[in-house]
């Protein structure tokens, strides 16, 4: 017990020593500032998440339970990723040992694959409640979710801590200074099958549901249209036309596809294009490129609760009542029903959107024809 101690306070000390022999300049510190000021919005944002479903009742769905699963995800990155690896890139030093090198990179891979997965999922879960909404309680049960919510994380893990811990990833005859750095070094097979299992399968699968989910959500408001189109509206009522809802859910499913592209496309293609030319003596410039693209890849996560969460109407109306602590009442808008369905929370055979569609409040608008009630 003594010696253990006594190995402990060795190692503090030395990691303080080195901490007191580091020179950083301006530039260094401006750059863990930035890092850290995203880290903070991160951390924030997904808690958020968290803590909305505890005073809005309609955010305990089936769906919000994969958003959960993301936003789970995305916070540990924000608590295990992040931090060390904003000391790593101001002090440009590893100061936390071999050991725990791998146990950090084993957490980013972990992490950021289970975001990427779950994002997957959450379009095959959209596809299942747009495409075919009448089956969609039978699929996608709490008790289902649950388990493909385990896959997911199981999932991951295989394709993180366990490779990695065993050194699959590592390039025979490549060594670097382990005391000083804190390198995920890939060969070309561990690069191509994990980059396939991590980001391009899931990249496929999203971009196919998402375009069946465009095609049905056209269909779709098109027929809720129809329903309406011998409305007369209230003259203080702005409600979007045929072509404004497609418009705007087309929009949505265009940010949400094209924020994953751009956050973790050039890092899986800059990876794959390394591990293929081999690792070792990279340029300075290919190196600050690396860096910036991981990080633009951590900056997903910090995107994430924007869009799958605050984008949701109940979320809106459940960050309303945290912030001022009293109970909202929404307004009908097919609208902006439509988008949620289209995206994120919604059902085609959802009762309260049944009734919005179809027996809209008389005081608002009448039929063509028919006096107001």
């Amino acid at each position: 017990m003594f010696l253990n101690r006594n190995s402990s306070w060795l190692a503090n000390l030395s990691v303080a020593s080195s901490l007191a022999e580091l020179d950083i300049a301006p530039p260094q510190v401006a750059v863990g500032v930035l890092l850290t000021l995203i880290d903070l919005v991160t951390f924030l944002g997904n808690t958020v998440v968290f803590i909305c479903p505890a005073v809005e009742r309609r955010l305990r769905t089936v769906t919000y339970m994969f958003i959960m699963s993301l936003a789970m995800a995305d916070l540990l990155v924000a608590c295990l990723v992040m931090p060390f690896s904003i000391i790593y890139e101001v002090t440009g030093v590893w100061l936390f040992g071999e050991h725990f090198c791998k146990m950090w990179i084993s957490f980013d891979v972990l992490f950021c694959t289970a975001s990427i997965v779950t994002l997957c999922f959450i379009s095959l879960d959209r596809y299942c409640s747009v495409v075919t909404p009448y089956h969609y309680p039978r699929r996608m049960s709490r008790r289902r979710c649950i388990v493909m919510t385990v896959t997911i994380w199981v999932y991951s893990s295989l394709i993180s801590f366990l490779p990695v811990m065993q050194g699959w990833n590592e390039i025979p005859g490549l060594a670097y200074d382990s005391g000083h750095d804190c390198v995920f070094v890939t060969n070309w097979t561990f690069a191509i099958v994990a980059s396939a299992l991590a980001f391009y399968i899931p990249f496929l699968i999203m971009c196919t549901m998402y375009f069946f989910i465009y095609r049905a959500s056209r269909l779709k408001a098109t027929r809720i249209v129809s329903q309406t189109l011998d409305l007369h509206y209230h003259p203080d009522s702005r409600r979007p036309n045929n072509l404004q809802l497609e418009n705007k859910a087309t929009r949505t499913m265009s940010i949400i596809i094209s924020v994953f592209v751009m956050c973790w496309l050039p890092y899986f293609v800059l990876n794959v294009w390394l591990a293929a030319r081999g690792w070792g003596g990279e340029s300075p410039a290919i190196s600050c490129l690396f860096k910036i693209i991981t990080w633009l890849g951590y900056c997903n996560s910090t995107i994430n609760p924007m869009l799958y969460a605050f984008l949701n109407r109940d979320f809106q109306r459940a960050l309303k009542k945290l912030l001022v602590c009293r109970r909202w009442r929404s307004q009908v808008d097919i609208g902006e029903d439509m988008v949620s369905i289209v995206t994120f929370s919604r059902t085609a055979q959802d009762p309260e959107y049944s009734n919005k569609t179809t027996a809209l409040p008389s005081a608002t608008l009448t039929l063509k024809g028919q006096p107001k009630q």
